[in-house]
């Protein structure tokens, strides 16, 4: 199952790539200024936060299960549809669909991945998860490298292969079960007792031991937004959206623009595009090792270790002019940066306990991506005033607000289990 949700959470990764390397193809075709292509980043991010909210409330009414495979369907044909569109206006238009598709998708699949995960292995298999969706990073920029430069229209094909995700969905819907926790939330325990009993049987041939007895959990009741700040849960809230925003503001400040820059830079369009594609191995490198550290150090103590080694990275990009030394860097701040994506993704669903799990991480990302929506614009305001290594100091100080404000602010969560997690908050109420 994990790995279904993998091929799915792939997605998200094709697609920054994939706008990132047809930029500059757009850009020539239609004569694009840098404002219009900041305005193209920043599509995606007002989909993405109505999918975020709205994704987020539906999995916890309809389950986590159906908007998975339901959003797979939403950016796939919203995706295919971009191949096909007339100017670049409404390829604008597309691409705040394909948000939200994108978004419901993402945050459904966190969740649901956070419900099945036991505590000592959470942060790992969730960081296994996004290095699945990584693997798409090196391929997708191969794929542009070969099939963008071959003609004025050839960077189409792109989002057809954007949109294959829709292949996911058959098996899904035969293999993917849905969430326990969810099913005993909706008054389904007998359902839920099916997986559990499969899970268990499982776990106990592989060790050759009976599992410890259950314990109780916090009773499930409906949750809302306003309870997401009420006074129990408005720090967490608080936090993590802000760790969201600034992880957003630092993934989407980099992968999307950096062709553009490269080749502002005076790389050609296939220099830049080999640039990237080298720099797409890295993330799942960072991916893969984050999943063998994640769960030994506290999360919020790990995500500030991250974004101080990615500040001191970019600002020694910024420093440099060489061609090698750009790249060597390149290679390590992309991967500390999927590293920080397996963090910040694992620590947002955590925080929250199941009632407000789906609505709380939905928030989050929702809130994330309005931060998405100015980002373009930060980015090419400080491009326009400054020049190309301003953007990675500006990265930078976002990169530290991110880890400073979890580490002094945020919840220990590794290796303890959700219903501990939310004990802390007040979660106390017991069922039988």
């Amino acid at each position: 199952m994990m790995v279904l949700v993998g091929f799915f959470y792939l997605f998200d990764a094709v697609d920054i790539v994939v706008f990132g390397n047809t930029v500059p193809a757009m850009r020539a075709q239609w004569g694009l200024s840098v404002n219009e292509i900041a305005l193209g980043s920043a599509a995606p991010f007002v989909g993405m936060f109505l999918g975020a909210l709205v994704g987020g409330q539906l999995a916890d009414r309809f389950g986590r299960r159906r908007i998975i495979l339901a959003s797979t369907v939403v950016y796939s044909v919203c995706c295919l549809a971009t191949a096909f569109a007339p100017n670049y206006e409404t390829v604008v238009v597309l691409r705040g669909l394909t948000g939200v598709g994108l978004q419901a998708l993402v945050g459904a699949v966190m969740v649901y991945a956070s419900e099945l995960l036991p505590p000592r292995i959470r942060g790992r298999y969730l960081a296994i998860i996004a290095a699945i969706g990584a693997v798409a990073v090196p391929i997708a920029a191969l794929v542009s490298r070969i099939v963008v430069p071959l003609g004025d229209d050839t960077w189409r094909w792109m989002y057809v292969f954007g949109s294959l995700g829709i292949l996911g969905v058959v098996s899904g819907y035969r293999r993917l079960l849905e969430s326990p926790r969810w099913q005993v939330a909706r008054g389904r325990p007998d359902l839920a007792e099916v997986l559990v009993k499969r899970l268990e049987a499982e776990a106990e041939a592989a060790t050759g031991a009976p599992l410890p007895p259950p314990g109780p959990e916090p009773v499930i009741r409906t949750g809302s937004i306003r309870d997401l700040f009420a006074r129990r849960y408005v720090k967490r809230t608080v936090v993590a959206l802000t760790a969201m925003a600034c992880f957003v503001l630092i993934a989407y400040g980099w992968s999307p623009w950096l062709p553009s820059l490269l080749t502002a830079r005076g790389y050609t369009q296939a220099e830049a595009l080999t640039f990237v594609t080298i720099l797409g191995i890295a993330s799942v490198a960072g991916a893969m090792t984050s999943s063998l550290l994640i769960d030994r150090w506290d999360r919020k103590n790990y995500v500030f270790a991250l974004t101080v080694a990615l500040a001191v990275l970019l600002f020694a990009l910024a420093a440099t002019g060489s061609r090698p030394v750009m790249l060597v860097v390149g290679f390590a701040i992309s991967m500390l940066i999927h590293a920080l994506l397996t963090a910040v993704y694992t620590y947002a669903p955590e925080v929250f306990p199941t009632h407000l799990r789906g609505i709380g991480n939905g928030v989050v990302n929702g809130i994330g991506r309005i931060a998405g929506i100015g980002g373009p614009f930060i980015v090419a305001a400080v491009y326009g005033a400054f020049d190309f290594g301003a953007v990675f100091v500006y990265l930078a100080v976002v990169g530290v607000v991110l880890g400073l404000g979890l580490m002094l602010f945020g919840e220990r969560t590794t290796n303890r289990s959700l219903e501990d997690i939310a004990a802390d908050a007040g979660e106390t109420e017991l069922t039988r």
